[in-house]
């Protein structure tokens, strides 16, 4: 089943990532993004980790205890073994965790983002399959201009000048026209309405 996706604000609150490679570094920037208090545990951390302004603790994971405190959990290590520790620790205390490429023993998933001011689109595929997610975002990435925060910011004004059924009406007029701009082109081509058959080798049917 899919996972249900929730925004929440992570402004000031208490982030742990677990592995301190390339993979927890991007995560880590994400996180910090969103305004999230980090702390980053890993006792050989990357030189780009290491840049990042967050709390670094070179050493390993100790247990439970570092867990305290925390809203949720990254484990990011390259060892299975290890992050399945963290994400048995995490659970048992209620606090959400997500394991890199181990989706069995997530309860979040990591959603590849596309940013633009206040717009964020999440996209998952709960865990299904994480690379569509990562080449779909590129792709939306790339199609959508990099001025759409600066419009939506223009609209959010326009929002809290008006009241009512003119509100509606005015957003409209402003909203229609952009998002048309964006999504027009991709409608009028045929393989936007239907995704071609994928053939696989007989022997993963």
């Amino acid at each position: 089943m899919p996972y249900f996706p929730l925004f929440v604000d992570l402004t000031g609150k208490d982030c742990l990532i677990v592995g301190g490679g390339t993979v927890a570094a991007r995560k880590a920037r994400s996180l910090l993004d969103f305004g999230a208090k980090l702390r980053v545990i890993a006792p050989e951390p990357s030189e780009c980790m290491k840049t990042l302004s967050l709390t670094l603790l070179v050493r390993p994971y100790k247990g439970p205890e570092d867990l305290a405190g925390t809203t949720l959990v990254i484990a990011a290590t390259d060892e299975e073994k290890l992050n399945r520790t963290v994400a048995q620790d995490a659970q048992a205390a209620g606090i959400l965790v997500n394991v890199v490429d181990d989706p069995e023993t997530c309860t979040f998933f990591f959603p590849a983002l596309v940013h633009r001011g206040e717009l964020v689109t999440g996209i998952s595929t709960s865990g299904s399959c994480p690379r569509f997610s990562a080449l779909f975002r590129e792709h939306l990435d790339a199609a959508l201009p990099a001025n759409l925060g600066a419009a939506l910011e223009s609209f959010r004004i326009e929002r809290r000048r008006l009241q009512g059924a003119e509100r509606i009406s005015r957003l409209d007029s402003l909203i229609v026209p952009v998002l048309s701009g964006i999504f027009t082109p991709m409608q009028q081509r045929s393989y936007y309405r239907q995704v071609p058959p994928c053939t696989l080798p007989e022997d993963l049917i």
